[in-house]
């Protein structure tokens, strides 16, 4: 870039901080208007429903306590599931909504993390917080994932602004966000955990570079206690739980590098990553841009630099808690025998990591590189834009996309019957396993006092009606059925049986 183009630039600048709020609104009001949408229009998935069927008409103290103990209780999800359907009824829309209640959480706390920096960093942070589809699918989903990312970055944000200003709203903040973060999916306890280990230890960092001062555990601590009290009074139950029939498997096994952060790279290029030369680069792209800013918290422990740990307690905070998730991660799967995260378990690390990735270009930006750093976080977010506009979708999740007909089916079922005018009742139908928890979701809330529940029994000799995957009719005696819709984008196809239907 040119000096006469980083001139103009520096003299724009504050035009565009006048401007940065309203178009973070304006974004954050598209990408809020999309998802709305999304959960409106789309069918409910899998683990929606078999949330739907199985927890939320549990009573608080159950929910709360994770009674119902396997892992697809996500307690404050439940929760909030129950109260919604109390107050709004049982609609997709109904039952999303807490989670789209989070996206304003996270978009609020993401813009506030960087209120005070480049307006153009700003923005582009921002954009890339907001633009990865993987991400912003689980604020779509009744599920507890959304919620957890939204409280996270709360607490995150309450967690450093502590360390400048450390009253009680910050305190409580940090720590109430980080309960229901940890209540919204257990994947976020290392997190919570993370920051407290890394507060002692910026505390015991600044004491040693200030020679007049000394680490005091119980002094530095005592503000602590209460919130961090009450909150090990909430979780230890489910927790406990959650260890001791051990549910803390999602996924990988074959180490770190070859699940989590392979599939973390993939993530984060919204599946743009097509061959293994280029994601062995981004891995290795992902490392550098976490151990190199470490190297320089080492560097400025070592020539005892006290003002980079005020200035950029952003930066020293968000490098360390990737790298503690990673080594907590690690030691999990050591010790507990947890899984390494992959897919959906992951997500939570790809606003931690772009957090630092912002903070870290900030810090580079007061020295000599401002220009490219800038322009490197902006080609991020030109790249993140892109690649949310070509691969969202309306109706489809990325990690349920065989459900995303499920919802049509069931009313084309129904438009078929009164069609034929069949008053029948009993009436049941074969579904792939898969299938399963979504039918009897849309059973319920319909009201189809008609049509049996579905199981997992497989398709057999007595079901009226099919519904499968197309490629797996060859096991059907295809002449006794006469099939009356077929669902391209999932593959799936409704069917009846001729037979029985005209006995």
């Amino acid at each position: 870039m040119t000096a006469r183009t980083i001139n103009w630039l520096s003299q724009m600048r504050p035009r565009i901080a006048r401007i940065v709020p309203v178009l973070i609104i304006l974004i954050g009001a598209l990408v809020s208007l999309f998802m709305v949408t999304k959960a409106t229009v789309s069918s409910f998935t899998h683990d929606e429903s078999y949330t739907y069927l199985h927890y939320p008409h549990d009573s608080f103290i159950d929910i709360i306590s994770f009674s119902n103990w396997f892992m697809n209780n996500h307690i404050l999800n439940s929760l909030f599931m129950k109260y919604a359907e109390l107050l709004f009824g049982n609609s997709e829309l109904a039952l999303r909504l807490p989670n789209l209640l989070a996206l304003f959480v996270f978009m609020i706390y993401s813009y506030k993390l960087f209120q005070k920096k480049n307006p153009l960093l700003q923005i582009s942070l921002f954009i890339i917080l907001c633009s990865n589809v993987f991400l912003m699918d689980m604020f779509g989903l009744a599920r507890g994932y959304g919620l957890s990312y939204g409280f996270m970055i709360m607490s995150f944000f309450h967690f450093i602004a502590y360390f400048t200003k450390p009253d009680q709203i910050n305190l409580y903040g940090f720590h109430f966000g980080a309960l229901l973060a940890t209540l919204s999916h257990f994947t976020l306890l290392p997190f919570y955990i993370a920051l407290l280990i890394i507060y002692n230890l910026v505390m015991l960092i600044q004491a040693r570079l200030k020679k007049e001062e000394r680490f005091h555990l119980i002094k530095t601590n005592r503000q602590h206690f209460l919130p961090l009290l009450l909150n090990v009074v909430v979780l230890y139950e489910p927790v406990r739980r959650a260890l001791q029939y051990g549910q803390l498997d999602v996924g990988g096994k074959e180490g770190f590098f070859e699940d989590t952060l392979s599939g973390f790279v993939w993530t984060v290029s919204n599946g743009a990553i097509g061959s293994d030369l280029l994601l062995l680069i981004f891995q290795i792209a992902a490392t550098l841009i976490v151990l190199v800013p470490f190297a320089i918290i080492i560097r400025t422990i070592i020539i005892r630099n006290g003002v980079f740990f005020k200035e950029y307690i952003g930066l020293v905070v968000s490098n360390l808690l990737l790298l503690f998730i990673a080594f907590m991660i690690v030691f999990n799967h050591y010790v507990l025998g947890s899984d390494y995260p992959v897919g959906r378990f992951l997500i939570f690390l790809i606003p931690l990591f772009f957090i630092q990735l912002g903070f870290f270009a900030d810090f580079i930006m007061a020295g000599s590189y401002k220009t490219y750093a800038l322009v490197f976080v902006m080609a991020i977010a030109l790249a993140g834009s892109i690649g949310f506009s070509s691969n969202a979708s309306l109706r489809s999740y990325t990690e349920w996309g065989y459900d995303s007909e499920t919802k049509n089916m069931i009313q084309d079922l129904i438009s078929y019957r009164t069609q034929m005018n069949d008053k029948s009742v009993n009436v049941r139908i074969g579904v792939d396993w898969i299938f399963e928890p979504t039918i009897n979701f849309y059973r319920d809330v319909n009201d189809l006092h008609w049509l049996q529940a579905a199981d997992r029994e497989g398709i057999s000799e007595q079901h009226q009606y099919v519904y499968t995957f197309e490629n797996l009719t060859d096991s059907l005696e295809t002449s006794k059925y006469e099939i009356i819709k077929k669902y391209q984008s999932t593959n799936t196809v409704l069917m009846r049986k001729i037979m029985v239907l005209n006995q």
